[in-house]
């Protein structure tokens, strides 16, 4: 489901949080007068620990550059929620600039490893939570909503680079998101070319292969997953009817509570990007980095809505293109003019 780094070394190395908690003591004031952003741009002290205890066991310092556990995992954390250059994050926390960049990459490689269980698909309680609140939206039966994003980049190193060249010109990966009522995200897929369409990516996602192989094993009977018009109808995935101009009353009515309940697919990408602005551009070119990146984020960002942090959403976002035809599958048409009546 995520896309990880190839080799990641996971070092014991006694009791780092300890050992970090101690030099912490001896910062300066300053020091901490510079990192009280952080703290306040990500969630309280629980998270905090939460992170540090659970990434501490496999720290690994690659630079034996004697920065301590808490030191690396705020400098992270500010190069992640801001677009202030490596360099300018280095002279903030007093380290080198290629030890921004190395330990970035671990940070992230170990929270996408040891705290991927924060984003996980609705079941039991869950389930019936999330469908509680697209039910109050207006849009029973919905376990979740889809949508895509662009992440924009720098020019890739692989293969075909002019791969990432959106239609709009820009370098960028698609994030694939499925989240739940609550803005939660439930699954992520990430790192695939900008040039492709929403519907490409969600196929071959973890989501798109599993709802044609087996797809009660994710949707009970009954519910459905929706989307906008760049999705395929399914009978677990539902999108509007596409508007030739002749909908009748119920097909419009159909079209505005989904899309009414499917705009927190929106907002939830949008408090992504607010809380996390390194992502309105990655500064990097390896793909696989690049995804674990933003796999990470997202994991953070259930952890934030864990520890009921408010967040505004300042950030419109870059949806992926929905332009392209989808052949009719009739089961789904059915289902889908089934609950049109409802309305």
């Amino acid at each position: 489901m995520y896309c990880m780094e190839n080799g990641m070394m996971n070092t014991v190395c006694g009791d780092p949080f300890q050992r970090s908690n101690n030099l912490w003591k001896k910062w300066s004031h300053s020091t901490v007068l510079q990192t009280s952003k952080v703290i306040s741009d990500c969630p309280g002290d629980m998270w905090k620990y939460d992170v540090m205890t659970t990434i501490g066991p496999f720290y690994w310092n690659r630079q034996h550059s004697k920065v301590p556990l808490q030191n690396s995992v705020l400098a992270c954390l500010w190069t992640l929620s801001n677009q202030e250059s490596y360099r300018g994050v280095a002279d903030r926390f007093n380290i080198t600039k290629s030890t921004v960049c190395l330990h970035l990459h671990e940070f992230c490689s170990l929270v996408t490893t040891y705290l991927s269980h924060h984003i996980s698909w609705p079941t039991g309680q869950a389930l019936h939570n999330s469908e509680l609140g697209f039910r109050a939206a207006g849009f029973p039966n919905t376990v979740c909503a889809v949508d895509g994003c662009h992440i924009p980049i720098v020019k890739p190193h692989c293969e075909n680079p002019v791969a990432y060249i959106n239609r709009k010109q820009f370098y960028s990966v698609v994030l694939t998101g499925f989240c739940d009522s609550k803005r939660r995200f439930c699954h992520v897929n990430v790192g695939h070319p900008g040039s492709w369409h929403d519907a490409r990516a969600f196929r071959l996602s973890a989501v798109g292969r599993l709802l044609d192989e087996d797809p009660q094993s994710l949707v009970p009977e009954g519910m459905h997953i929706i989307g906008d018009s760049a999705y395929p109808l399914l009978p677990q995935l539902m999108r509007p009817y596409r508007d030739n101009g002749h909908l009748t009353a119920r097909q419009r009515r159909f079209n505005q509570k989904l899309n009414v309940a499917r705009v927190v697919i929106e907002h939830t990408f949008g408090l992504l990007k607010t809380k996390f602005r390194r992502l309105k551009c990655l500064y990097m070119k390896n793909i696989a980095n690049i995804s674990t990146a933003v796999t990470a984020c997202c994991i953070l960002h259930n952890m934030c809505l864990e520890e009921g942090e408010a967040i505004e959403v300042d950030e419109q976002v870059e949806a992926a293109d929905n332009r392209a035809p989808h052949p009719q599958n009739q089961d789904a048409v059915l289902h889908r003019n089934q609950i049109c009546d409802l309305f």
